[in-house]
């Protein structure tokens, strides 16, 4: 199995960010499911790869979230709005 990027540069930012304070909130608390679950974001956002998007089918590259069924989701994050496509 080749494992492949699917989680795009604005979502890997988010993981890392959100990743890091829960790996904090974790260290100060001495709790082991958040300081899991903070490092596990943080290797997600690194890689580039989510073992949940792979399952589900989705895709965050280029700012566009596509599900395996043909619709997509693009992401505008410095603009305002998103647009609904269905690929052919």
């Amino acid at each position: 199995m080749e494992i492949t990027k699917n989680v795009g540069e604005l979502d890997s930012l988010l993981r890392i960010s959100l990743g890091l304070s829960i790996l904090g909130y974790g260290i100060a608390k001495k709790s082991s499911l958040p300081i899991l679950l903070g490092s596990w974001k943080v290797a997600e956002g690194i890689t580039g790869h989510c073992v949940m998007y792979h399952m589900l089918g989705i895709n965050t590259l280029n700012n566009e979230l596509s599900f395996s069924n043909g619709k997509e989701f693009r992401l505008y994050p410095m603009g305002i709005g998103a647009k609904v496509d269905d690929m052919e």
